[in-house]
C-alpha cells in the first residue's frame, strides 16, 4: 500500500500554503498569482537562459495581446507547434490568457499528420518558432490558417507575427472564461493510430495542479525538470503545478534526452529536486548516463509512469538517488493521474510494482465484463471517477459512449465513470496492480493471458534492457505463439535459449515465447516509451526488425 513513512516526510516539508490555489478556478489565474508572490525568483530555465516570474508573466501576457489581436476569441483552439524551449512554456499560458484552448502538435509529427489533427480540432491560428517554419509553412497553407505567431519572416498568403512583434505588445490580463470551458486538446493515436482529441477543462486542469502539488509537497525551492513533450499528459506537472508553487522548471531540449551522458551531467548541474518521465528513460540513464559520476543528491522526487517499470531497474536507480522517494503515478491521459504508489523500501525483484492508491477527490472500481464489482484478489478491468477527468474526446460521441460508464447515484443525480481498458487485481489493503491492458489479451494453445505478464518477466533478466512480446501465426502447427524482441543492456551477449530457460523458471510453458529476437533498437512514441503497438505489428512476421542486429533463437524447448 503507500508508504506511510515515505508519505509522512512529504507532508512534514509542506510548510508552505498557495492561498490562490484555493481560490483560483482557471489555469490562466495561477501565473500572475505567482508573478506577485514570487517576482524575482526563477521561474523557467532552458539551455542556459532563464525567465523570473516577473518576466514569464510579462512574456506570457504580451503573447495573449497578440493572439487577441490576432483575432483569437474565448473557446478558439490555438495550435502550439514548437521544440521544447521558452516559447513552448510561454506558448501554453499565453493561449490561455487569451481565453483559447492549447492544442500542442508533436514537432516531429510529419506534415500529413499535422494536417489532420489541425483540420478536425478546427485551428485556423498556430504559434510556433523559426525552427518550424517549413512545416508551419505547410499547415497554414493546406489547412488555411488564418494567422501565425512565431516566424521572423512573413509568410507568403498567411498573416504572420514575429516574437519580436509579440515583445512589443502590452500585456492583457486573462480573458475571462468559465472552469468548465476547454482548456486544452491532446491527441494520442490510442490502439488504433486514429488521432483523437482528448478535451481537458480549466477545472480538471485545477484538480490535477492542486492534487498533485499537495500529494508532491512542492513548493518554490523546487527545481522541476521538464521531461515529457507538451503532447504527452506527463508536461502538466511541469506547466502547470510548478508555476503555480514557484518552482523553477527546467526544459530539458530534444537533444539533451538523445544522450543520456549529456542529461545525467544537466540534471545534476542544474540541482533538480523532481523528475518525472517514463521508465524507459530512466533505464536508459542506467545503461548509458554514467550515473555513478554525478550527485544527485539534490533530487527528492523521483516519479514514472506510463510504463512498468522492471523491479530491479527501480532499485538500481534508488542507489544513485539516495535522497529521493519513488513514486509511481498511474493514469491514462483521460483522466491525468489517479492512483500513486510510494516507495519506503527497495522494490522485491520478483514482484510487479502496484500502482497503488487512489490519489484526493478520485474513487477507483474493478469490475467483471458485466460491469459489477469482483472481489479483491481477483481480475477486472480498472473504472474510475475523479475531479481530473477529461470532458470527452473532441467531436467523437461514439468513442464517449464506449469509454464512459453512467450510474444513478443517490437524489437521481448520474455518476460518470471513465473505462481505462486496463485489466488490474486489488489486494485486501485497497494496493491496485497493473496486469495488462483488456485489448493486449491473447489466447496460445487454449490460454488466456497478458503481452505485459511476460514482458514484466523478461525486464526482470539483468542482460536484457528492454522487451516487448507479441502474437504471430505458428510456424508448425498453425497455432499462434508468442514471440519477443528484446534489446541488450551494453556490452552485453544474450544466448536465447538461456533467456527461454529463465523464462520458464516463472512461466508456463504456453507463456515462453517461442523465438528470442536481440534488436539494436525499438521504435519509439515521441513521449520516449517504445511503441509497442508498431513493434507487435512486425512481430506477427518477425519483419521490420533489423536483421543484422537480431540473434534468432535456438528453438530448444525450455
Amino acid at each position: 500500500m503507500t508508504s506511510s513513512s515515505a508519505r509522512a516526510s512529504l507532508d512534514a516539508r509542506s510548510t508552505e500554503t498557495f492561498p490562490h490555489l484555493d481560490t483560483a478556478y482557471l489555469l490562466s489565474h495561477l501565473l500572475p498569482a505567482s508573478a506577485s508572490r514570487f517576482g524575482d525568483r526563477p521561474a523557467v530555465r532552458c539551455l542556459g537562459e532563464e525567465l523570473s516570474y516577473v518576466e514569464f508573466d510579462q512574456r506570457v501576457g504580451q503573447l495573449a495581446a497578440a493572439l487577441v489581436e490576432a483575432g483569437v476569441e474565448r473557446g478558439d483552439r490555438v495550435g502550439l507547434h514548437v521544440h521544447k524551449s521558452l516559447e513552448s512554456i510561454v506558448g501554453i499560458h499565453g493561449i490561455l490568457r487569451a481565453g483559447a484552448a492549447y492544442v500542442p502538435l508533436d514537432p516531429l509529427a510529419p506534415p500529413a499528420l499535422l494536417h489532420t489533427i489541425v483540420n478536425d480540432c478546427g485551428i485556423e491560428v498556430l504559434v510556433t518558432h523559426d525552427l518550424r517554419r517549413s512545416t508551419a509553412a505547410i499547415i497554414a497553407e493546406d489547412c488555411d490558417l488564418t494567422h501565425v505567431v512565431g516566424l521572423s519572416e512573413p509568410l507568403a498568403h498567411t498573416p504572420t507575427t514575429s516574437w519580436d512583434q509579440v515583445g512589443a505588445r502590452t500585456p492583457i490580463d486573462p480573458v475571462p472564461v468559465l472552469a468548465d470551458d476547454l482548456a486544452y486538446v491532446m491527441y494520442t493515436s490510442g490502439s488504433t493510430g486514429e488521432p483523437k482529441g482528448i478535451m481537458h477543462t480549466h477545472r480538471s486542469g485545477m484538480a490535477f495542479t492542486r492534487l498533485s502539488a499537495a500529494h508532491f509537497a512542492l513548493n518554490h525551492h523546487d527545481r522541476l525538470a521538464n521531461f515529457a513533450p507538451l503532447h504527452f499528459d506527463i508536461s502538466l506537472l511541469e506547466m502547470f503545478t510548478g508555476p503555480a508553487v514557484g518552482a523553477c522548471v527546467v526544459i530539458l531540449t530534444e537533444p539533451y534526452l538523445r544522450m543520456p551522458a549529456s542529461l545525467a551531467a544537466h540534471l545534476a548541474d542544474e540541482q533538480c529536486t523532481v523528475t518525472y518521465t517514463v521508465p524507459s528513460t530512466y533505464q536508459q540513464l542506467l545503461q548509458r548516463g554514467g550515473l555513478e559520476g554525478h550527485d544527485f543528491s539534490s533530487l527528492r522526487l523521483v516519479l514514472f509512469g506510463g510504463e512498468l517499470f522492471p523491479p530491479a531497474r527501480a532499485a538500481e536507480l534508488m542507489q544513485h538517488t539516495p535522497n529521493a522517494t519513488l513514486v509511481n503515478v498511474y493514469g491514462p491521459a483521460e483522466v491525468n493521474a489517479c492512483t500513486l504508489y510510494f516507495f519506503d523500501t527497495t522494490p522485491d525483484p520478483d514482484v510487479q510494482i502496484p500502482i497503488g492508491v487512489a490519489w484526493g477527490d478520485t474513487e477507483t472500481r474493478v469490475v467483471g465484463p458485466d460491469g459489477r464489482p469482483v472481489q479483491d484478489g481477483a481480475t477486472g478491468e480498472l473504472v474510475v471517477r475523479t475531479a481530473t477527468m477529461m470532458q470527452g474526446y473532441w467531436n467523437r460521441p461514439d468513442l464517449d459512449a464506449a469509454s464512459f460508464d453512467q450510474a444513478i447515484a443517490p437524489g437521481g443525480r448520474t455518476e460518470r465513470w471513465y473505462r481505462t481498458g486496463d485489466l488490474v487485481d486489488r489486494a485486501d489493503d485497497g494496493t491496485l496492480t497493473f496486469l495488462g491492458r483488456r485489448d493486449h489479451q491473447v489466447k496460445v494453445r487454449g490460454h488466456r493471458l497478458e503481452l505485459e505478464s511476460v514482458e514484466a518477466v523478461l525486464g526482470d533478466i539483468p542482460k536484457i534492457e528492454q522487451a516487448v512480446v507479441g502474437l504471430r501465426p505458428g510456424v508448425t502447427n498453425g497455432d499462434d505463439e508468442l514471440v519477443a524482441a528484446v534489446i541488450a543492456a551494453p556490452e552485453v551477449d544474450i544466448d536465447s535459449g538461456e533467456v527461454r530457460r529463465l523464462l520458464a523458471e516463472h512461466l508456463p510453458t504456453y507463456a515462453v515465447p517461442a523465438e528470442i529476437l536481440v534488436v539494436t533498437e525499438m521504435p519509439r512514441t515521441p513521449s520516449g516509451k517504445i511503441d509497442r503497438r508498431s513493434v507487435r505489428d512486425n512481430l506477427k512476421s518477425s519483419s521490420g526488425l533489423d536483421d543484422q542486429a537480431r540473434t534468432e533463437s535456438s528453438g530448444e524447448t525450455p
